[in-house]
């Protein structure tokens, strides 16, 4: 009785949903992309730097493993 099911009905289901997804998907990247500025402009008004950043994490990361080694 499990055999008896309509295959050709299931992919299509299937493909209608992965086609759904991905419209949605590619909606929500639009609007992402349309409101995105850039990484610059980003920096500029949040007055953070990548390279700082990334300095400052190195720099608690090292604090964390001597504090641990104690």
């Amino acid at each position: 009785m499990l055999g008896s099911g309509d295959a050709l009905g299931s992919f299509l289901l299937l493909g209608a949903t992965v086609c759904i997804l991905g419209a949605s998907l590619t909606v929500c990247y639009a609007i992402w992309m349309r409101g995105w500025e850039g990484w610059e402009s980003w920096n500029a008004r949040t007055g953070l730097n990548e390279e700082e950043a990334l300095a400052e994490r190195l720099e608690r990361l090292q604090d964390d493993s001597r504090n641990r080694s104690r």
